[in-house]
């Protein structure tokens, strides 16, 4: 019951459909329509991914599983601060990518690092790497941490950025540089990216490019 209220208080505004969470579980619609109306039992798996996706503690929806007993947070959560992710990840190569940012996972950082960085008050939010063009900086699948407010390109920092190729606004993440003056963008594994062999100018008529936030932490497996 608590989560199908959940759900129905939550989900349309976050995007979510059956289909959707289907997918996410690795499960069919018909499956997910069956937890919703408690004819299935949850295990831990579904329950937190479920609330993940909903936004909501675990132990708002039921505290009883047995891996619950276990992940009871040493250190108290008003000492972190929780960065929702975007649900697309952000290519680091060329291709359109949907506008959609409802939210979807979440990460947390520590107010005390936050603080010190400066960027605790900051809007911050999270997205996941896609491709290979700033390889070795930033690797296929690592995750981002950005802050939207902070558009000001600086020479040497690394931003996400869109720009326009062909019919389509394409996001990804690039390194900025300043020469005489000029601000130009450019991947640190040209290579990879056939579009990007060269640097580009960020103002470029017809085809300028726009800041969408400065990087400013990555994380993944090595």
């Amino acid at each position: 019951m608590r989560l199908k209220e959940s759900w129905k208080h939550r989900a349309s505004g976050l995007g979510l459909t059956q289909t959707k969470m289907a997918e996410e579980l690795g499960i069919t619609q018909g499956a997910v329509s069956q937890y919703l109306n408690g004819r299935i039992p949850m295990n831990y798996r579904t329950l937190k991914t479920f609330c993940l996706a909903l936004g909501v503690e675990d132990t708002d929806i039921r505290s009883d599983l047995p891996e619950q007993q276990f992940n009871t947070p040493s250190t108290p959560s008003n000492e972190y601060v929780e960065v929702m992710a975007l649900p697309q990840a952000v290519g680091l190569a060329a291709g359109p990518l949907a506008e959609g940012y409802a939210q979807a996972h979440a990460m947390k950082f520590r107010k005390s690092v936050l603080r010190q960085k400066g960027i605790l008050t900051r809007p911050l939010a999270m997205f996941y790497a896609r491709g290979h063009s700033m390889e070795p900086t930033i690797s296929d699948g690592d995750s981002v941490l950005l802050d939207t407010s902070d558009t000001d390109a600086v020479d040497g920092d690394i931003y996400l950025v869109r720009w326009p190729e062909g019919e389509n606004q394409t996001y990804g993440v690039r390194r900025a540089m300043t020469l005489e003056g000029e601000v130009f963008f450019t991947s640190d594994n040209r290579h990879a990216d056939s579009h990007w062999l060269k640097p580009r100018r960020m103002l470029t008529k017809g085809k300028a490019i726009t800041v969408l936030g400065r990087v400013h932490w990555i994380g993944g497996w090595r």
